[in-house]
């Protein structure tokens, strides 16, 4: 008996021996094949007081790259804010109060604190201490630093172990220092000692007294908490841990302690300012954000590490901004309040604007908020807000398709009436709520006609409409938007920013050709190797013929339609289409001239309906474009070939004959303009040629005087009125004229 225990023991034994070895094989295993256990060294030496510099280019030619590279001073990128030290500058006692309170063995260990990580963990799984508990060395803060990888799993761990361990045989402990006092985050945006050092002292690093050198040490656990500068209380508390640390390690003397512990710190008086200053423009902060998350994407590597290459690597970034179109749109929606009125309550919207070269696809300025800008890394809303674009959608997703799949021409009849009953209310609504009748594409582009945009959707139908926006403009759509409230009227589930949609309006205004947006052409090291390039990559998505026509279209908004009210159609040609959310919490205008396509925004961070007669977005169109064209002589757009003009009737789309000039309501003529082969060859038929009675406007019977008699056209044509509304047209049909 006692013989068959002992052997259940000695299996047991044996099963768990066999269990632990197959766990280390799978352990080994699984650290070799998904572990990755080495760090760029590059990440680390990107420092030496390297300045990125933006650059702009004066152009002679900017469609032919016809130019010359200017710095632009005022945006080097974090100059006063990323000064890398070397750790000789950096005082002793600087170094050991981070060593003291981060890392006490930091000069022992091999990367990793043994004890500590094992501590970490088992208070991780059996919960022995409620507080933070962490088991990082400074050598593996520095690679979560470098890295930007902070995630909460056993990988990253692993990953962080290996990597530190690797890390301190390729590098010794005073580079390993060095590398993490420079690039450690201390609140108020400050990366490194000396930037917070300048910041908060309003000093060199070099100078710092021993209090001053705990204070930033402190801050380290939690910036925001131990923020000397908002939380002043918190850093001191934290600071006197920091001096206890030190001299229980013996890295300072009784005298040292005593003489810190009753030392003042006293926080730079000038720090708002400091604070304040190396504000960067909006277009800059857009294009920090496009090189950092295209380093990214090439190179393989976390955000975090993309933007410490950024901002301290010494790059050399070739933007597409013009200076002078940028000054022009920011003081324009700084002064927004010359410009718009305000909205019922009292209040004014937010806006937003951008501007783009459409033969290049660069873009030209951005703007992403009203005021002056007073901060960086703050909401953009030309790029971050996403909101329903209403009635822009329309030449995209319905119109410009339509035309390019020869289902529609200039001239193409619809009969604006309601379509269904939708929760027993009549849809689509107009705006405003009328339903005109019998109208050419024309007209219904000009007045933003709803009925007719579903009309023209149902034709060319959902999925052909969805992939124009998806395939064709660039524009990003849910599946829930293949149906027509989205499409045809612009309520799409997750809305769209202001940038993406101005640059889908591109190819309407250069020929018929779409390219992603650049906000830069190309980054260098600082030895001129190329890090980054932004290839022309146009691709054909409408035909020279379609663009024009649509421009042509879009040209009548401007002229006699929801957007005639813009001036700067006296100084160049200008085309372009007024939006609308169906709650009125979204207005928008985008429009384009010869040489530039701009859109603007205006609406309230938080949502709320805006009432206005006019849409406040052409307002500031018109203000940003009316500047820039202040010099400028008159341009027409580019006519190109197999483009015909031709007279057609309004109500009909036909050939005018005598009686579409006689119309009881004037002359039914209107000029279009077609791809040659598809203008109207047939004579208007709705045309009939009656006889009324000027006293009540009814047909004349043998009982009329001669003297009330007048010879007028009106339409001859029946509609069935299902859904008992009125259409405005409807005064004008010959059967509505019969006396009875």
């Amino acid at each position: 008996m006692k013989l068959t225990k002992k052997r259940l023991f000695v299996k047991m034994l044996w099963i768990l021996l066999i269990i632990l070895v197959l766990s280390i094989i799978s352990l080994g295993l699984y650290i070799h094949f998904n572990i990755d256990k080495k760090i760029d060294l590059s990440l680390i030496r990107t420092g030496s007081s390297s300045v990125t510099k933006i650059f702009y280019f004066d152009y002679e030619d900017r469609k032919n790259r016809v130019g010359e590279a200017v710095e632009l001073k005022d945006e080097a990128l974090f100059l006063e804010k990323s000064e890398w030290k070397s750790i000789y500058e950096m005082p002793k006692n600087l170094q050991n109060a981070f060593v003291a309170i981060e890392d006490k063995r930091f000069y022992d260990h091999k990367g990793v604190d043994w004890l500590r990580t094992i501590k970490a963990v088992g208070n991780y799984i059996f919960k022995f201490d409620k507080r933070s508990f962490g088991g990082s060395t400074i050598t593996q803060q520095l690679i979560k630093n470098l890295t930007g990888d902070n995630k909460a799993s056993p990988k990253r761990k692993l990953e962080e172990i290996f990597r530190a361990l690797n890390l301190e045989k390729d590098l010794s402990k005073n580079e390993i220092l060095e590398s993490y006092l420079n690039v450690v985050y201390l609140s108020e945006n400050c990366y490194g000692v000396s930037t917070a050092s300048e910041l908060y002292f309003g000093k060199s690093v070099e100078d710092l007294s021993l209090k001053e050198c705990a204070s930033l040490a402190s801050i380290v656990q939690n910036p925001t908490k131990f923020d000397p500068y908002t939380n002043y209380e918190n850093n001191i508390k934290r600071s006197k841990i920091v001096l206890s640390q030190m001299l229980n390690q013996g890295m300072i003397s009784n005298e040292e302690y005593d003489d810190a512990i009753s030392e003042e710190v006293v926080i730079n008086s000038n720090i708002e300012n400091e604070k304040s200053t190396g504000i960067y423009s909006w277009f800059t902060e857009a294009l920090i954000s496009d090189v950092i998350r295209d380093i990214s994407i090439k190179y393989d590597i976390p955000e975090k590490s993309a933007k410490m290459m950024v901002l301290k690597g010494g790059l050399n970034i070739y933007s597409t901004v013009d200076p002078s179109l940028q000054d022009n749109a920011s003081e324009v929606l700084e002064n927004y309040k010359k410009y718009i009125l305000p909205n019922d309550d009292g209040s004014y919207p937010n806006a937003s604007c951008v501007i783009i070269d459409p033969y290049t696809s660069d873009v030209l300025a951005i703007v992403g908020g009203v005021d002056k800008k007073e901060g960086n890394r703050i909401f953009n809303r030309a790029i971050q807000a996403k909101r329903p674009p209403g009635s822009i959608i329309k030449p995209l997703s319905v119109y410009a398709p339509a035309l390019e799949e020869n289902l529609i021409t200039f001239s193409t009849i619809y009969d604006d009436t309601p379509i269904k009953l939708l929760k027993n209310e009549i849809w689509p609504k107009n705006s405003p709520n009328k339903y005109r009748g019998l109208m050419p594409i024309s007209y219904a582009v000009e007045h933003s006609t709803n009925t007719v945009a579903v009309k023209v959707l149902e034709k060319l139908g959902i999925d052909r409409s969805y992939d124009y926006l998806i395939n064709k403009f660039k524009l990003n759509l849910d599946n829930k938007d293949k149906s027509p409230s989205p499409l045809a009227l612009g309520q799409l589930t997750n809305g769209e920013n202001l940038l993406n949609i101005t640059n889908a309006y591109v190819p309407l205004a250069n020929g018929g050709y779409i390219s992603n947006y650049k906000t830069y052409l190309y980054v260098t090291d600082n030895f001129g190797n190329v890090v980054l390039e932004n290839k022309d990559d146009c691709e054909r998505t409408l035909s020279e013929q379609t663009s024009y026509i649509m421009t042509k279209l879009l040209e009548g908004t401007v002229q006699k339609g929801t957007a005639k009210y813009l001036k700067l159609k006296d100084k160049t040609s200008v085309a372009g289409k007024t939006g609308t959310s169906s709650d009125l919490k979204d207005r928008w205008f985008i429009g384009y001239t010869p040489n530039y396509v701009c859109g603007v925004w205006c609406g309230y961070d938080t949502p709320k309906p805006m009432y206005y007669s006019k849409n406040p977005s052409c307002l500031l169109f018109d203000g940003v474009m009316g500047r820039i064209y202040a010099s400028k002589g008159f341009e027409e757009f580019y006519a190109p070939e197999n483009i015909v003009e031709c007279e057609f009737c309004l109500d009909s789309g036909k050939l005018p004959c005598e009686e579409c000039k006689i119309d009881l309501r004037g002359a039914r003529i209107e000029t279009g303009y077609f791809i040659k082969g598809t203008e109207p060859t047939e004579y208007c038929d709705l045309h009939k040629r009656v006889v009324i009675d000027t006293n009540d406007g009814l047909i004349a019977d043998a009982l009329t005087p001669s003297y009330r008699r007048r010879t007028v056209s009106l339409i001859d044509y029946s509609r069935t009125d299902e859904f008992d509304v009125d259409i405005l047209d409807s005064e004008y049909f010959i059967e509505n004229r019969i006396r009875k």
